[in-house]
């Protein structure tokens, strides 16, 4: 049994870590100990090498003890401890340079779950790899799984837990397969990692929805299985609700409609590029000061109505466009730029917008991506009172199946859903907030469906397969 020590300068945040981390404990695969702080009432903050010696003595019942530190003088506290040990004590604590948090979770999962020494010191030095994927960076990698694709058995299962595996979940699968005699793999759209690793498995990315596959070589491959699947079954330790929406937005119930086409067109304000002048720099900044209140009390009546339709998880939806909308910086940004080179509101307004829709749609992260729509949502409606052209209701005269080319996330929560029998958008995205919306209000939806509308007619009758994406007409 490996265990871990835990020194900090802070009581509050060697206590936040050790909350993080019981979380991710199961049994008595591994004991925490802390070393925080110092006997100080005015001045608490600092570390003490005898405090450090305790600790590691309380936990000395370890074959091996992984020693953690915030700061450089939590080092010196550590090595001075090491110093006032018993030998052979001493000779069985690592002083580990991870970081702190990160570095802490990693570790304790990998005790927890059996990991020797240098497994656990991996795990934990390899803790940063998920942020670093995740922001671009380059990181040193570790030797690529063995395993081919083709060779051992293997189980698919799409993952339901609202927030996929994170790290809770990510560390119960991986103390469930830690005791199996076999070699294991997941796979995620061609992408594998070891299973046995909370890094890697943070790595995958897996959320809501996406399909992951086990695959098993070895003496207890079919029993790694079986235990993959009973834990999947039971969602990995978590509780899931079936009305979560999925982040796929495709419905599963209510996925075969029938009715007339009813075609609508995507509405943009029309804006003209021009020149201003310098004495009117001051009212074209007043122009979008006043145009993006507007917006924002829009925003508030859009939360508003879908937490009282829907639900409040997805009335923080357009909470999240407030949040954007309402940033100094993006609104310091568009001020300027109307100064700097003397254009319209609408131009300097569009074009910060449209450079942060870009920036999302340049990322790796697939869910990130479709938050462009949301920018460009929000940019839409403020364009809109700029023009004084306001955004037409989306209104349909009988049950029908909406086609368009795109839907803005606010359209959908003003759609009349005994109205909207199904949606087809020859764009769209599945994990944009517009099929979000859409599958949480029983909406059968398909999106990329290309030639949608040049190939239906408003009146003509057609059926509706969602779950298998296809638009049946009629002649």
């Amino acid at each position: 049994m490996i265990n871990i020590v835990v020194v900090s300068h802070s009581v509050r945040l060697a206590q936040g870590v050790e909350e993080l981390a019981r979380q991710m404990m199961r049994g008595d695969g591994c004991k925490l100990a802390l070393a925080a702080g110092i006997d100080d009432d005015e001045n608490p903050m600092g570390t003490d090498a005898i405090k450090v010696m305790a600790a590691i003595e309380s936990v000395s019942d370890g074959t091996g003890i992984v020693v953690l530190m915030d700061l450089g003088s939590a080092l010196l506290s550590a090595e001075t401890a090491l110093e006032l040990l018993d030998p052979e004590l001493a000779a069985r604590v690592t002083l580990c340079s991870a970081p702190l948090v990160e570095g802490t979770l990693a570790a304790v999962v990998a005790a927890n779950s059996g990991g020797s020494l240098e497994q656990v010191l991996a795990e934990a030095q390899e803790a940063l790899q998920s942020k670093q994927t995740q922001l671009g960076e380059a990181i040193p990698t570790r030797e690529s799984l063995n395993l081919p694709l083709n060779q051992g058995k293997s189980l698919s299962w799409k993952v339901r837990n609202p927030l996929g595996l994170h790290a809770r979940p990510a560390a119960r699968l991986t103390e469930v397969l830690s005791s199996f005699d076999a070699e294991l793999v997941l796979e995620k759209h061609g992408q594998c990692a070891n299973p046995r690793s909370l890094n890697q498995l943070a790595m995958l990315q897996v959320r809501q929805g996406d399909t992951i596959r086990l695959i098993a070589d070895g003496i207890q491959a079919d029993e790694a299985l079986a235990a993959f699947k009973a834990l999947a079954e039971q969602n990995f330790g978590e509780t899931v609700s079936e009305q979560q929406p999925s982040l796929h937005g495709i419905p599963v119930e209510e996925s075969i409609s029938s009715g007339p086409v009813f075609q609508a067109r995507s509405f943009w304000p029309q804006t003209l590029a021009r020149h201003v002048g310098a004495d009117d720099v001051l009212n074209e900044q007043q122009r979008l000061r006043i145009a993006l209140q507007h917006t924002l009390s829009d925003l508030n009546k859009l939360a508003e109505r879908t937490g009282t339709l829907i639900g409040k998880p997805q009335a923080a939806i357009f909470g999240a466009h407030s949040i954007l909308l309402d940033d100094p910086d993006l609104q310091q940004a568009a001020y300027t730029r109307i100064a700097q080179r003397q254009c319209s509101a609408e131009q300097a307004w569009q074009q910060e917008l449209e450079q942060i829709a870009a920036d999302y749609r340049a990322l790796d992260d697939e869910y990130l991506r479709a938050r462009e729509l949301d920018v460009r949502d929000i940019l839409r409606r403020t364009l809109s009172h700029l023009q004084q052209q306001p955004i037409p209701a989306i209104v349909l005269n009988e049950p029908s199946i909406l086609v368009m080319d795109e839907l803005m996330p606010s359209e959908v929560v003003m759609l009349d859903r005994r109205m909207v029998l199904g949606i087809c958008l020859s764009g769209g995205h599945a994990l944009s907030h517009t099929a979000i919306l859409a599958k949480t209000m029983g909406i059968p939806m398909v999106v990329g469906m290309h030639g949608c509308l040049s190939k239906t007619r408003s009146g003509q009758k057609a059926m509706l397969d969602a779950a298998r994406g296809v638009l049946q007409l009629s002649h």
